[in-house]
């Protein structure tokens, strides 16, 4: 900005002193290199991949041209990337210091040092009271939008750029393959095979994409919030568990304290191990989801300050960074909540473990003969006694020998219920895949006969076994409207052609074409969904050298009230076409790209521009009202000379046919169309690229 680069070059810079201008301070950006302020005297940002800001200075002296960013860690390597000024943090900054710091400011307009009090947007000037009154009484500058700085917003600049090579010349188209801004005189130059659009159609589709990013980034963001909450809940359940079981082991082992004292400190130590792991594992992973987070929110703010401060040329540059970032957001996204693992003390044998107890006492040692035995206190324990014993643990082994065969019989009949489930579904499926297999058959017999009918009618597949119409290519059956022919300067001849020379033998008669040398087709073009597809094949002689830009034919399409404005369709609006002329530039005959009266590409070499010279030229038209686009082939070539996009299809559009200038030349045009059309396996990829 010029302003802005003024004042970081001369400005003397004022300081208001005090601990108040170091908390505004603070809200300036960063570098994240050196992590000092930006400011306007300051080295000027530049945007890393990642959307964080180096300064100049740091780039500049990068150890072995590396940046390591500190915020996330990233590294750039200056001979791989070309890093652009951050424009939209300059702008940030400026209104910073607009905000917070008003005294730095100082008039650009002269250089008398005075303090600035208002801004220009027209003029892209800073200007002090004298220079604001005199810019006010001015004629020229008098409707000029001017901001006081109390009241001044962010806006986006609206005043045209100029071209730096082409003085005077605005900056206003697109060039999609150097992907930068270029003048008018820039396309017919260097980027006359490039492709090209009007920048603002650029930038509003960048705009869009940026609008796609923001919804996806605050989906994500919400996720993020979702997961964190989920996850505190669940570190609270965690707590509330531990609570609870620690409670119920205390209350559990109280009455078993003299025998399992051993046990419930085991127990508490497991109990503790476990709660601690998980919650490590929570924590990590909260931690993961706030870095997530803070992520998304850093691109966030990035692209909602780029809808505050970008400019559309400003939009175009920051495309692959934000798109790059939101996708790393989206790849490393967690789920939305978080499922908690709870932890359980398991106490289905604490009855049987009381009662075990209680009946505890026999020692029981093996003799080597492999029998019991019986090792007692005789003081304490009858013979009887240890039979009770004997006996009641015995009916215990029983008790659970019987539950699991139970268990294990109710096992193998559930086991034989699925696999009886099991072979009748399976033998289910058989009999509608047999039944599929032949609707497939039948089917496949039908597609090949309704094929081999719509191959005879002009109809072909662009992709095998394509059921879409849009991937369906219609030779359409034109003809040329006898009795809309120009006769004042072409014919029809009795092979069919069009001609270069005016009719002797018929009247010009109502509702033919007056102006244009030519005519067009009996109807429009019809709007079904399907691409359209016609070809001309033309035999040029040249009888004498033409002069500068003079036409040999033309072949597009255009709206119904554009048919007879002018003696061709190229220069009108709400028209596109490919014409044959002589070219003053390369000197001989090339063809030309028209798209609503705007030039758009510049292929030469035809034939050349002699006397007695002859070719045959044969070209292509497909018009697909489905994906907006027209395409031009040069059949002989072989090849594809010009996609055109976004064409309006809102209504309908008639095929134009015309032949120039019979006093250098001879013109006859065939119209080929229908199952006349040659239409090759090459000739159909060619088509399916263009159009994808």
């Amino acid at each position: 900005m010029r302003y802005l680069s003024r004042v970081i070059a001369g400005s003397d810079v004022r300081v208001n002193g005090g601990g108040s201008d170091q908390s505004r301070m603070d809200s300036f950006p960063k570098c994240s290199v050196c992590q000092q302020q930006f400011t306007l005297k300051g080295a000027a940002p530049y945007l890393l991949p990642c959307l964080h800001a180096v300064c100049e200075t740091c780039m500049t002296s990068a150890a072995g041209g590396v940046i390591s960013c500190s915020t996330c860690q990233g590294e750039v390597h200056l001979t791989d990337t070309h890093l652009q000024k951050d424009t939209v943090r300059q702008k940030e900054i400026f209104h910073l210091t607009v905000k917070h710091r008003p005294t730095e400011l100082i008039c650009t307009h002269e250089d008398d040092s005075n303090q600035a009090v208002c801004w220009c947007q027209d003029c892209d000037e800073l200007l002090c009271e004298y220079c604001q009154n005199m810019h006010s009484n001015f004629k020229v500058t008098r409707s000029h939008v001017v901001q006081i700085f109390a009241d001044l917003e962010p806006t986006i600049s609206t005043v045209p750029k100029f071209c730096s090579i082409h003085k005077y010349h605005p900056l206003y188209l697109f060039d999609k393959s150097c992907r930068k801004l270029i003048c008018a005189r820039c396309r017919i130059q260097d980027h006359a095979d490039h492709e090209v659009e009007k920048f603002d159609v650029a930038a509003e589709t960048v705009t869009k994409q940026l609008e796609y990013h923001k919804n996806e980034l605050s989906t994500l963001q919400t996720r993020h919030q979702a997961n964190m909450q989920s996850i505190r809940q669940g570190t609270e359940s965690t707590d509330e568990t531990h609570n609870s079981l620690k409670e119920n082991i205390r209350h559990i082992f109280q009455s078993l304290r003299s025998q399992l004292d051993q046990r419930e400190k085991e127990l508490l130590f497991d109990l503790e191990n476990h709660t601690r792991e998980t919650k490590a594992t929570q924590h990590s992973l909260l931690t993961a989801c706030v870095e997530d987070k803070n992520k998304c929110i850093r691109v966030l703010d990035y692209i909602n300050n780029v809808f505050h401060y970008a400019s559309k040329s400003d939009i175009l540059g920051l495309e692959t960074y934000v798109g790059e970032m939101t996708g790393t957001c989206l790849d490393t996204a967690a789920s939305q909540t978080y499922a908690v693992p709870t932890a359980v003390f398991n106490t289905n044998s604490l009855s049987k473990l009381k009662a075990t107890l209680s009946g505890f006492g026999a020692i029981l040692t093996m003799d080597m003969d492999g029998k019991s035995e019986i090792i007692a206190d005789r003081g304490t324990q009858t013979d009887d006694d240890f039979m009770a014993d004997v006996e009641m643990k015995h009916k215990m082994d029983m008790e659970e020998l019987k539950t699991k065969i139970d268990s294990v019989e109710k096992h193998i009949e559930s086991l034989t219920k699925l696999t009886d489930k099991l072979n009748s579904e399976i033998e289910s499926l058989k009999s509608r895949i047999d039944e599929k297999e032949a609707i497939e058959k039948k089917d496949a017999k039908r597609i090949d006969l309704l094929l081999g009918v719509a191959r005879e009618c002009g109809v072909h597949l662009l992709k095998p076994g394509a059921v879409d119409r849009s991937l369906m290519l219609k030779c359409v059956p034109l003809k040329y409207d006898k009795d809309r022919v120009s006769l004042a300067y072409v014919h029809i001849n009795t092979e069919g052609d069009l001609v270069n020379r005016k009719s002797d033998t018929r009247p010009a008669g109502k509702g033919r074409l007056k102006k244009y040398w030519g005519t067009c087709s009996t109807d429009p073009l019809p709007q079904d969904g399907c691409p359209k597809y016609w070809e001309v094949e033309n035999r040029v002689n040249l009888d004498k050298p033409l002069p500068e830009n003079w036409l040999i034919l033309e072949v597009g399409v255009c709206r119904e009230e554009q048919r007879d404005v002018h003696h061709c369709i190229g220069l009108r609006p709400y028209s596109y076409c490919m014409n044959v002329a002589q070219c003053s530039t390369h000197g001989g005959i090339c063809r030309r790209i028209w798209k609503e009266g705007q030039y758009v590409l510049h292929l030469p070499d035809t034939l050349p521009n002699t006397a007695g010279a002859s070719h045959t030229l044969h070209y292509g038209v497909v018009y697909d009202d489905t994906r907006k686009k027209i395409v031009f082939i040069d059949v002989k070539e072989k090849k594809v000379m010009s996609t055109l996009d976004n064409v309006d299809c809102s209504e309908p559009l008639w095929p134009m046919f015309g032949v120039y200038n019979p006093p250098h030349l001879t013109v006859s045009m065939r119209l080929v169309v229908g199952s006349d059309i040659n239409m090759t396996e090459e000739k159909k990829a060619m088509i399916v690229k263009a159009l994808s």
